[in-house]
């Protein structure tokens, strides 16, 4: 749709009628000035019957003037000129930034979250309508509609799991299928926050991303950045694994290790450090001269100091890759038991969303090894511990 744009014929026809009312009223109050003069002097008026018909006449004067007044706003504002249509929706755009967006991330509530993202994400995206930049909050709603459907694709992938145990072909290749669609929703919705991220950090800074740093002027640009960038990565894994469905390109993690450097470590719970970490295990030859573990181990103190354990995720998708299960098993006892631990409450949602993450990656390796998912308050062991067992036997039986 193009845009309504106040163009120089417009705008010049505009400033002749105001200009003309500008007149008329000049005239109007001249006339009506003499008129008066002439009331106070009838005495001296050779024809006093005129002055009724001049009343009329100014009354009829000033009716025209007024009509065409109203005219000149009305069609001032079906023109809708595109500059003041984009300074308001921007105007609305930045309070959503700087005052909705943060209480947001205090909620506790994932499935709320993510459903409200979904449900968002259309809505942001008509600010378009009103010739709005809403690129950083469509890139934020689609990271955290991702987060529906990628679980989504995992309850599939369990359902999977447990038909082939099961030796249900039928039911195994409809949950493989099913866990393919979602993934390429996730896929599609993770490289489209990446690209808004990217567009919105161009536009707004002037700089490529992953060639310079941008001169963060705010926080949830700094956010934005963090999160587009993690979705990117998450795009590329989720695309390969539903058959690349979306065609997400596989530039994106040469470029990420510079964009990190950009950000504050100590600030974003450890987050920068750990994404560097997974290009470093997953791009070959990256990992030369990098202590990979070191990095992610890292990374994960500071997650747990700071409140937001983004960094755990992204150590246990790393040994998942890797089919490393003892260090995949480390890792979410770590997650699970962090003595003392406050999640941060101005990240909350985040946080949440970690440990939503985490207990997907342990149901399934118990539904890969047991048939069942994690068991209720058993976050951190497993079915080949002896408590873990022992849980199980008395829950299954008291059924």
């Amino acid at each position: 749709m193009g845009e309504t744009h106040c163009s120089h014929g417009a705008v010049v026809s505009f400033a002749s009628v105001v200009e003309l009312l500008h007149s008329g009223f000049q005239s109007y109050s001249f006339d009506r000035q003499e008129l008066i003069n002439t009331e106070l002097e009838v005495g001296g008026v050779d024809e006093p019957h005129v002055i009724p018909y001049r009343r009329q006449e100014m009354k009829l004067r000033l009716t025209k003037l007024l009509v065409l007044a109203g005219f000149a706003l009305a069609s001032s504002l079906m023109t809708g000129c595109a500059t003041v249509e984009r300074s308001m929706t921007n105007t609305a755009l930045h309070l959503i930034e700087e005052r909705i967006s943060p209480e947001f991330q205090k909620i506790d509530d994932v499935n709320m979250g993510c459903s409200s993202t979904v449900a968002l994400m259309p809505l942001m995206a008509g600010m378009r309508g009103f010739y709005g930049d809403p690129n950083l909050m469509e890139s934020v709603l689609l990271t955290g509609a991702a987060v529906c459907s990628d679980a989504q694709a995992t309850e599939e992938e369990l359902r999977y799991m447990r038909a082939q145990r099961e030796k249900r072909s039928d039911e195994a290749l409809d949950a493989r299928i099913a866990q393919k669609r979602w993934l390429e929703i996730s896929a599609r919705r993770q490289y489209a926050s990446f690209e808004r991220m990217r567009k919105h950090i161009e536009r707004e800074y002037s700089v490529k991303y992953g060639e310079k740093c941008p001169g963060f002027k705010r926080e949830i640009d700094e956010l934005d950045y963090l999160l587009g960038t993690i979705a990117g990565l998450q795009a590329i894994q989720n695309d390969i694994a539903s058959q690349q469905a979306v065609g997400v390109p596989t530039d994106i993690p040469p470029k990420v290790g510079a964009a990190m450097e950009c950000l504050s470590n100590e600030k974003w719970w450890g987050a920068p450090l750990a994404l560097k970490a997974v290009v470093w295990s997953s791009v070959p030859g990256a990992s030369e001269g990098k202590d990979v573990k070191g990095a992610f181990d890292k990374a994960m103190m500071l997650g747990e100091v700071k409140g937001v354990r983004l960094a755990h995720v992204m150590a246990a998708i790393s040994a998942q890759s890797a089919d490393d299960k003892d260090r995949l098993k480390a890792i979410i006892r770590r997650f699970a038991s962090v003595k003392d631990y406050h999640p941060n409450k101005e990240y909350r949602f985040l946080d949440e969303i970690s440990a939503s993450l985490i207990l997907g990656v342990s149901d399934r390796l118990w539904t890969q090894n047991a048939g069942t998912r994690t068991p209720t308050a058993s976050l951190g062991k497993f079915w080949d511990d002896s408590t873990a067992s022992a849980d199980v036997d008395n829950f299954l039986d008291t059924k």
